[in-house]
């Protein structure tokens, strides 16, 4: 823990307990020592101030537990990887797979009018590590050409084909339960990574999932909660609401979209803050009304990529998805299915951009 400390600097303080349950219950118990090099270059530090839950951070609608950055996950996905791989290069590109993310990430997708498969706003990856020669010098180092980065097509622990769970969505997961929603204990966290190891799917390729029902069951819960904020006027809000902002001030010259990908999310704020009266009702916000009835003023109704995690579990020798063994998880599963916020959501006096 020690080695990388001093690397992650002033949010080390929080991070380290979080990072300390993946530590103390992984498998291997090893942190990759061959990443740290990364995380002292241009790229890797710009994740620093790219907040994790694209925006929220900035208004009182949610109560964010710390600063939680991709710096951080990529950090968490590096390190499930190389634990459950010992594979080098995979575990690389767990710790670069999000570089291209833009400041309030997948908000950006809605400037972009990608609402539904949410990818837009992350294709600069190759582009933006090519203007790092110091990440260069490192790839090359390590055998791995650029493009690479953008290939994780045999990279089954760090991502898999939806709802299959991975590195980053068991991260996505954990930490929207205990940072985001600040609902679950480090406690709970830990008794559930305990439980995952690799199995093989109906593919015939390694996936993460669980040994037994139980910790599958406490992980379906937390999905759940999980997909559900995510579909939320009061997640849409945040996303909306900024997203205008942010597509109003490159319509005024106040950024340009490749602001968007090089400074930080507080200069931005900064900048969002000193020339639109409305964003501090915004950051003072503390709560989303929701209605049915068509309403006049700033609103949010859109629809949004359904985010959901079916993991496999090892019962009796076998394999399989544990919403085909368990009544408890298909009905949590089928809940995700039918949820549906009401049609609109509002700040009662936000009633436009300005």
């Amino acid at each position: 823990m020690e080695r990388i400390s001093s690397i992650i600097g002033n949010d080390f303080e929080y991070f380290k307990l979080y990072l300390s349950v993946f530590m103390d219950t992984l498998y291997y118990y090893e942190f990759p020592d061959f990443i740290i090099k990364y995380l002292n270059t241009k790229t890797m530090k710009r994740l620093r101030d790219v907040t994790q839950f694209c925006g929220s951070d900035y208004t009182r609608l949610f109560n964010t537990r710390f600063k939680y950055t991709r710096f951080h996950h990529s950090i968490i996905c590096a390190l499930i990887v190389w634990n459950f791989t010992h594979d080098k290069k995979e575990t690389i590109k767990a710790l670069l797979h999000d570089t291209g993310t833009p400041c309030f990430a997948h908000t950006i997708d809605f400037v972009f009018k990608d609402t539904i498969r949410q990818e837009s706003s992350e294709k600069r990856i190759t582009l933006l590590a090519k203007l790092d020669n110091e990440l260069m010098t490192y790839l090359k180092s390590d055998g791995i050409e650029v493009e690479e980065l953008d290939d994780l097509s045999n990279c089954h622990i760090l991502e898999n084909k939806h709802p299959r769970l991975c590195a980053d969505r068991l991260d996505g997961v954990l930490h929207t339960s205990y940072i985001w929603l600040n609902e679950e204990t480090l406690d709970d966290i830990k008794e559930i990574i305990k439980s995952v190891k690799v199995l093989e799917n109906e593919d015939n390729l390694p996936e993460l999932g669980f040994s037994n029902i139980n910790s599958a069951l406490e992980f379906a819960k937390l999905v759940s909660r999980y997909a559900k904020i995510l579909q939320s006027n009061k997640s849409k809000y945040v996303n909306q609401y900024i997203s205008e902002v942010v597509s109003s001030s490159i319509k005024r010259g106040l950024i340009t979209i490749d602001d968007l990908y090089t400074k930080k999310e507080f200069e931005l704020v900064t900048i969002f803050n000193n020339n639109f009266s409305t964003w501090m009702l915004f950051s003072n916000a503390s709560n989303i009304s929701t209605t049915d009835e068509e309403i006049d003023g700033f609103k949010v109704s859109v629809d949004v990529k359904k985010r959901n995690v079916i993991p496999l579990v090892e019962v009796d020798g076998r394999v399989t998805k544990i919403d085909e063994v368990s009544d408890v998880a298909k009905s949590i599963y089928d809940g995700i299915e039918k949820y549906h916020d009401k049609k609109y959501g509002y700040i009662k006096n936000l009633k436009r951009i300005e």
